[in-house]
């Protein structure tokens, strides 16, 4: 649970790739913030950046051959999309939680990417739970934020409520989870 990014893309030209590589490890640098670069021979024939602002999951800008982004991840796991009768597009489709690097991080991460959109790719998605790469609008992200840790408040304040019982199953546990959050969810609408 957190606010997140979702972000698909196709580069005007996959050699694009190495230039892009370039200027984002420069940011890294300048921003201080770890980047990994995936290059070369490698199972997934993946080439790109990876890259991580305190607080924030990382980052995959990382390309097939074709010039298509893909993360690592989605990849190594492609199988089961299929196994899940999972439409198969989305594992060109990554996911970044940004929730806990902050607003300042959140909208560095959203100018960072419409930069990239603009210079690097022909076609670009992204969906902003936040609802800033949309706006620009740093009130409605504002919202979003508070909307996300107050939920995350919630969660973890019922969660702190329940007490261990000694020799519990994992299925009362469950049971048990569940009656608070019930409880903690109708209680406060």
């Amino acid at each position: 649970m957190g606010l997140s990014i979702h972000y698909s893309g196709q580069l005007k030209d996959p050699t694009l790739i190495t230039e892009l590589m370039v200027e984002v490890v420069d940011i890294c640098k300048e921003l201080d913030w770890k980047y990994r670069l995936i290059s070369g021979p490698n199972s997934d024939k993946l080439t790109g950046i990876v890259f991580s602002p305190a607080g924030s999951e990382p980052i995959c800008l990382t390309c097939l051959p074709d010039g298509r982004l893909c993360s690592p991840f989605n990849l190594m796991h492609k199988e089961l999309y299929e196994e899940n009768d999972l439409d198969a597009e989305l594992i060109y489709t990554t996911s970044t939680k940004t929730q806990y690097a902050g607003m300042e991080t959140h909208i560095a991460i959203i100018k960072l990417l419409r930069h990239l959109k603009e210079k690097y790719f022909s076609a670009f998605e992204l969906i902003d739970e936040g609802g800033y790469w949309e706006t620009m609008d740093e009130k409605i992200l504002l919202g979003q934020f508070t909307t996300y840790e107050t939920a995350i408040n919630r969660l973890a304040e019922a969660l702190g409520q329940i007490e261990p019982i000694e020799n519990e199953t994992a299925e009362s546990i469950a049971d048990r989870i569940e009656r608070v959050l019930k409880d903690k969810l109708s209680n406060n609408k």
